[in-house]
This record gives C-alpha cells, sequence and structure tokens, in this order.
C-alpha cells in the first residue's frame, strides 16, 4: 500500500468561546457528549435497536466542521494510562454524499488554543481526498503537524476506526480490523515522533450528517483486530544464506527471511507485499526490504521471495525458538509460516575478560 506523508509546519488553534460549550449535551452508551453548536447532535432511537448519536449540520449553509466532544479528565486512568484504545463505528454514505467522519484523540479539551492530537477518518476538504482515509497528528511544541494519505478506499456501510497503543509504545490506526499504519514504521532519523497524548474524544463530522452507531474505548492494550484463518500454508527459511538461524539479542541489522514457493503456489508474484508482518510473534511490524528479483535458495527449481526484516523491531528475546511471518496474497488469502531460531543472549564484559586471560 503505497502512502505520502506531507509536513505542514502550522500552530494549531482552535477558539471556541467556553460559554459555548455547554449549549447541548447527550448521553449515549453512558457517556454525555458536549456539542459547541445549539442542535448539532441528536440521539435517533430506533425501536429494537441501539442508539445513534448523529452528527447535525444545524445551518445548511454552514461548509465548516461540526463536532461533539468527551471530555475523559475525571478518568485519569485512561488519560495516563500508557497503552489506552479508542474505537468507533459510523455509517459511510459514500459515493452518495460528500462528508467526513473523523475521529480524534488530543490532549484538551476547548476552550484550548493549542494541544496536542492525533487523528483519523475521510477528509471531504476536496474531491482528490473525499476517497480515501487519512492519519494526522500535530505537536504545536514543534509547530508541525503530519499528514498520511493513505490508499485505503471509502466504501458504504457501518465502518469502525480504531486508534490504540501497542506494549511498545507505538500507535496503531485500523480500519475495520485492518491495520492501516503503525508509527513502528516512521522512518529512522526523521523529525516527527510517535503521538503521547491521548485522553479527549472528538467526534467530528464535515458538509452533512454524520451518524455514529457504536463507542468503545478502554485503558488496557490495544485488542487485537479479528484473527484471519490461515487459507495457504507456506514454508519460510530464516536466514537462507547461513548455515544456522541464529540471531544475536544486539543485533541492529536485519535479518533475512525467504518465502519458500511450491507447486501451486508462486510467492514473488502472489504475496502482497504490504501486509507482512515477522517476528517473535508474527504481528511484528518490522519489514525493512525485499529482493524485487525473486531468488531459488532452496534449489527446488521455483523462485522465492527474498525478504529484510528489522532485528531490532522483530523483538526476539532469548528462549524463543521460532520465528513468525504472517500477511496475505494479494487476493487477500491469509498466510503464515514458522522457522527455527536460536537467540544468541549478550555477554557483558566479553572483551575485558579475554584480555585478562592472556
Amino acid at each position: 500500500m503505497k502512502k505520502t506523508i506531507i509536513f505542514v509546519a502550522v500552530i494549531v488553534v482552535l477558539m471556541i468561546p467556553a460559554k459555548a460549550l455547554s449549549q447541548q449535551t447527550e448521553t449515549w452508551l453512558g457517556v454525555e457528549w458536549e456539542c459547541a453548536m445549539a442542535g448539532g447532535i441528536e440521539l435517533t432511537v430506533e425501536p429494537g435497536q441501539d442508539n445513534y448519536l448523529v452528527l447535525k449540520q444545524p445551518d445548511p449553509a454552514y461548509q465548516g466542521p461540526f463536532m461533539t466532544y468527551y471530555c475523559t479528565d475525571s478518568f485519569a486512568n485512561f488519560r495516563t494510562a500508557s497503552t489506552p484504545w479508542v474505537e468507533v463505528s459510523f455509517e459511510d454514505l459514500y459515493p452518495g454524499v460528500k462528508s467526513s467522519v473523523q475521529l480524534w484523540i488530543r490532549d484538551a479539551c476547548p476552550p484550548a488554543a493549542s494541544y496536542f492530537f492525533t487523528q483519523i477518518g475521510t477528509d471531504a476538504q476536496n474531491e482528490n481526498e473525499d476517497d480515501t482515509y487519512f492519519i494526522q497528528w500535530c505537536n504545536p511544541n514543534k509547530s508541525q503537524c503530519v499528514k498520511l494519505n493513505t490508499n485505503k478506499e471509502r466504501s458504504g456501510g457501518i465502518h469502525t476506526i480504531r486508534v490504540g497503543k501497542t506494549e511498545n509504545g507505538a500507535v496503531e490506526y485500523y480500519i475495520d480490523d485492518e491495520l492501516l499504519w503503525t508509527t513502528e514504521d516512521i522512518p529512522d532519523g526523521n523529525t516527527y515522533e510517535i503521538p503521547e497524548y491521548f485522553g479527549n474524544i472528538i467526534l467530528m463530522g464535515q458538509f452533512s450528517s454524520a451518524t455514529f452507531t457504536d463507542y468503545k474505548f478502554g485503558s488496557g492494550y490495544s485488542p487485537e483486530p479479528a484473527s484471519l484463518a490461515v487459507d495457504v500454508e507456506v514454508d519460510i527459511d530464516i536466514r537462507p544464506f547461513c548455515r544456522n538461524n541464529k540471531i544475536y539479542q544486539w543485533e541492529r541489522g536485519v535479518i533475512p527471511v525467504a518465502i519458500l514457493s511450491k507447486n501451486g503456489f508462486d510467492a514473488p508474484s502472489e504475496v502482497d507485499r504490504d501486509t507482512l508482518t515477522f517476528g517473535r510473534t508474527g504481528d511484528e511490524h518490522s519489514k525493512a526490504f525485499f529482493l524485487r528479483r525473486g531468488k531459488d535458495v532452496n534449489h527446488d527449481g521455483l523462485k522465492d521471495l527474498i525478504f529484510f526484516f528489522r532485528a531490532k523491531k522483530a523483538g526476539f528475546q532469548v528462549g524463543d525458538t521460532e520465528g513468525v511471518l504472517k500477511g496475505s496474497t494479494l487476493k487477500g488469502k491469509a498466510i503464515e509460516a514458522r522457522d527455527s531460531v536460536s537467540i544468541v543472549e549478550k555477554k557483558r564484559w566479553h572483551f575485558w575478560r579475554s584480555h585478562k586471560r592472556r
């Protein structure tokens, strides 16, 4: 999946009068939501179904964003947790109606003039950006916003977007249980940093009514997406150019992994390279690069796909005995494969002790 990252030097300012914040409130799923616009939110109750929170556009001539807030300052366990997650479901009327739906997570509620935030959703600011999802976060201390335009296309119906943190502090963005992007993919040496701010929630719409159908949050680890059954059984060879699969605990380089072809499965042409993850559990986003041309590493006459994964991000620990690769084919079939590894522990003062024995 190709992505474009755009840097924007900006100080984010949202000036909303404090007295306007309590013009309207609605309680939805046990949470009281505030809206700065009178008539801007509506709770819809359908017989035999759940309640829906609808963001309304009171003035048809108004073309700016309209939003509702949930300020979580009183929820200290959630606000200060190192691994929170937030998930909302919404109805997308695309392509019939030009609209946008966004989830914001920020460190302060209005009327704060500047704030940290991370957001995900659809964009309706121009025709070119209305067909895909985007991710953005801002750091006012550095006067910088980073926007990532993805190639994940919109479609009509009910969808779920989720933002969460993992054990290692990375922020992950999901669409319908599909990992859209993770901050683990931030290139080394770049100036922008992983968002550290979670707490206050904003649901936003623009240009037309936005209907939210569900809302969840938690202070534990970000829940895993729905697991896929393995559709294609494949074999891998970790370190195919070496006689053993030793991985050194202090290693900072890359680990080559060959995805082996077999009769009925051509790895170089069938594997979706963007979906591959590899490491001690198979869920680590550690990919670095791959060889564009296939290479027959096991001498069976079939070309195999050679991928390289960052050793540090693969997360291996002393005692691990296997490495796991997960992903899917270009046709959407899940793949999973394992190969044995031997983790070599780092020995401190090895050089000094060897020197003293001489």
